[in-house]
């Protein structure tokens, strides 16, 4: 059996060891294992926060503080960009700010293929501090390249005569990145098509020296505002927010709600072209917040709602503002669709498919005991904490955690990590109380909980859980795949996971009767690889191959 397949960032190894495990759904609720606070002594509000790949972790936001507590160098102006790297304990390695003399707000992060980091925001600073280029107008698209020390390689400007404000970036299989957000300038500046009502979504595609390559605009005759980005296994990108528009422009679907918002999904190919879009809502406010693609090749949404059951919502609110999620075909349309939340506020502001072929996302929660929530907030009455939920493949609810301190915790990012746990993130002004360890710094502090992996059940047989076994690993040119003692033969699938964990394509193969399945690999590129086993009884494992 020969791979056929590349892979572009063979660096994102972090990515790579997240799914290299394949965790059990029966699993235990994970505890905490610890908790770090950093900030200075004015206002930190931490967006994103991704494992590296030495183990440790990095931290993204924006700052408003000076040179105190945690925070080593001085503001710019305003709001700077801050980027935090953490130990894999938890302990600060470096921080630096980027800024100019105005508004500076990051907004995504990702480690790079190189080791380095790239940086995305919005901003409306002329050129100066950090900032080596001109503002457009308004607020524009601000990106930043660092290397793996948090030096700046690089800094490029995007954006129209009016605002621009970016919610996402990423490095793309061809080394680049593309950026979206959303956009209510016309032609002009980097923009190079016209709006099509308010505000648009707008997506950027930039070659790996930062240099604009193409743009586009997506919209209908209202509001259109981008939350969340992916490329997808085609080459082509997801994209998902919310939509106040009608059938107008790109948007091919009425709203559900007359005076309100719905998620708007919209598939693009390698140009940008649409391909399709999905509108799904209630008769009230649904804002999509995050989008990913999933392992079959269709995708999850996720984001919050105050919808009864109605339009593509079938199950009832349960509060204030309920987490829901969407799952879709590759094509786009509702396979199932899930609610969870409180009696309070319950706003999803993470979301990430799991090794296991589940989901964890999370979320603001100022709910109580009540509904989908079952342990009780740590502040007075409307003060948020962090709530994370664990979900099966079908949306079912496995277990959920909350986190947060007397006063105000507010989740922003998680991530599964390395080790089969979780890292989450957000900003907190609590002090040292309810489950915060650590004292604040000032205003709001960047806030972090790393969680252990769940633990299997003891009535899960142990070869189930059984590593797969390749060899030679390093491999050259042929690696035989080794199955566990007890594994059944019948039924074997073996898969291939790109740099992200999605699923290329998955292809049947019969093992000898020792278990032994040969791949042939000769001519790929040199990297880090997946290979993910799968057979009828229910194993499911994935191993990492390094290819020379």
């Amino acid at each position: 059996m020969r791979f056929f397949f590349s892979l572009s960032n063979p660096l994102f190894f972090l990515l790579l060891v997240v799914l290299a495990g394949r965790y059990p759904a029966l699993a235990q609720t994970p505890t905490a294992q610890w908790d770090r606070d950093f900030g200075g002594s004015a206002e930190d509000r931490l967006s994103v926060v991704q494992q590296t790949a030495d183990g440790g972790y990095v931290l993204g936001g924006a700052s408003q503080s000076g040179v105190s507590a945690d925070k080593s160098q001085a503001s710019q102006g305003g709001f700077d960009y801050w980027v935090v790297k953490l130990d894999i304990s938890g302990a600060k390695v470096w921080d630096y700010t980027y800024g100019g003399t105005a508004e500076d707000r990051l907004t995504s992060l990702q480690q790079t293929a190189d080791g380095g980091y790239i940086l995305g925001g919005f901003s409306s600073s002329g050129a100066s501090g950090s900032k080596s280029q001109p503002s457009r107008g308004g607020f524009d698209y601000w990106v930043i390249k660092l290397n793996a020390s948090g030096i700046k390689v690089w800094d490029f400007t995007f954006g129209g005569g009016v605002d621009d404000r970016l919610a996402g970036v990423q490095q793309t299989a061809d080394g680049g990145y593309i950026l979206g957000g959303q956009s209510n300038s016309g032609v002009s500046g980097d923009k190079s098509q016209a709006s099509q009502g308010s505000l648009d979504y707008w997506i950027v595609k930039l070659n790996a020296a930062g240099a604009k390559m193409w743009d586009r605009s997506l919209g209908g005759n209202s509001n259109d505002i981008l939350n969340g980005l992916q490329q997808t296994t085609d080459g082509g990108y997801i994209l998902g927010g919310f939509s106040y528009s009608g059938v107008s422009g790109d948007k091919s679907q009425p709203t559900f709600g007359s005076a309100d918002y719905d998620y708007w999904v919209l598939k693009v190919d390698a140009t940008g072209t649409k391909q399709w879009d999905s509108t799904l809502g209630g008769t009230g406010f649904d804002n999509l917040t995050s989008i990913q693609q999933t392992a079959d090749g269709g995708y999850i949404a996720g984001g919050f709602s105050n919808s009864s059951v109605s339009g593509s919502k079938t199950q009832p609110s349960r509060g204030d503002y309920d987490n829901w999620l969407v799952k879709l075909s590759p094509s786009g349309t509702k396979q199932w669709d899930r609610t969870f939340g409180g009696n309070g506020y319950d706003s999803l502001n993470g979301l990430q498919q799991t090794a296991d072929h589940g989901y964890i996302f999370g979320s603001q929660s100022n709910s109580g005991i009540v509904g989908d929530k079952t342990e009780a907030n740590q502040g007075p009455a409307n003060t948020p904490d962090f709530w994370a939920v664990k979900v099966d493949s079908t949306g079912t609810k496995q277990w959920d955690r909350t986190f947060g301190g007397a006063q105000d915790d507010v989740l922003t990012s998680l991530r599964q990590t390395a080790d089969g746990g979780f890292i989450l993130g957000g900003f907190s002004n609590s002090s040292i109380s309810g489950n915060k360890t650590q004292p604040g710094r000032g205003n709001f502090d960047f806030w972090v909980v790393k969680l252990g992996p769940t633990q299997p059940s003891a009535t899960h047989p142990s070869h189930m859980l059984a590593p797969l076994e390749l060899y030679p690993n390093p491999a050259q040119t042929t690696v035989t795949v080794q199955l566990p003692v007890g594994i059944s033969h019948t039924n074997i699938a073996v898969s291939l996971l790109d740099a992200t964990g999605r699923q290329i394509w998955q292809r049947n193969a019969t093992p000898t009767a020792d278990g032994r399945l040969l791949l042939t690999v000769d001519g790929r590129p040199a990297g880090f690889y997946l290979v993910r086993l799968d057979n009828h009884a229910g194993y499911s494992q994935t191993q990492r191959l390094l290819l020379e």
